[in-house]
């Protein structure tokens, strides 16, 4: 496993500089997507330091495991985002989406750290599985959330084409919709792997194609292309 930790320390070391970057040209508004895109860049860099030093480690493994969840939100950022740049205005909407997919978000991130920390270490209780199930499944649910509350910034009461910067929403929709894609490879395989528990399929002891192919890659492509979306609107704040 010292490979994909060392994959992790690497890759997000380097990516954390442009993200927190493109935070700081968002410091006067849209801070959502960037402040969780910077926090799951350094809980892969302090997971990924902890797995270089010990690959069994429970909170390294932890981390990996219920990591998504910030890359999750910050997607959800990501599109209240475009939605303020595509339909100036009040936003009472985008803040209900944001409200309504944190509050799942927490519940499953709840669930999920306690059932997996029953199962890791080897005491687990009769709801343990099902907490953690649970709360994977709810994170899949905020992901399909996403994908519904992109599509519906799609209808042409959700946009101004006369708006202030309808383009920078433009580019920020966009870039949402690859992501979800490389996101929701992601979080489908976690759910198939905690409801399985197949220890193949596990992102602690699964094969290295598996960590590599679903779990590294659909993260780090998440996050490059985030970084892209946001260096490319880096000046939305000025306009």
């Amino acid at each position: 496993m010292n490979g994909i930790f060392i994959a992790d320390l690497v890759f997000y070391l380097i990516l954390l500089h442009p993200v927190l970057y493109i935070l700081w040209t968002r410091r006067a508004g849209g801070l959502l997507a960037w402040y969780y895109l910077s926090i799951f860049c350094v809980a892969r860099i302090v997971g990924g330091a902890m797995g270089v030093h010990n690959s069994q480690s429970l909170a390294a493994n932890i981390l990996v495991g219920v990591g998504i969840s910030p890359l999750i939100l910050a997607i959800d950022g990501l599109l209240h985002e475009a939605r303020f740049y595509r339909k100036p205005g009040r936003q009472w909407l985008g803040w209900a989406v944001v409200t309504l997919a944190t509050a799942i978000m927490g519940a499953a991130l709840a669930l999920a750290i306690t059932g997996a920390l029953d199962i890791y270490k080897g005491h687990p209780k009769l709801d343990s599985l099902d907490h953690w199930i649970t709360g994977t499944g709810l994170m899949l649910l905020v992901w399909g959330l996403e994908v519904i509350w992109a599509c519906v910034l799609l209808l042409p009461a959700q946009r101004r084409k006369d708006g202030f910067s309808f383009q920078i929403g433009t580019t920020l929709l966009q870039g949402g919709f690859l992501v979800l894609l490389f996101v929701g490879i992601r979080v489908i395989y976690q759910l198939i792997a905690v409801c399985t528990q197949r220890k193949d399929l596990s992102s602690s002891t699964g094969s290295m194609a598996v960590r590599v192919v679903l779990v590294f890659l659909p993260e780090a492509f998440t996050v490059l292309s985030m970084a892209l979306v946001g260096i490319q609107t880096r000046n939305a704040h000025r306009s």
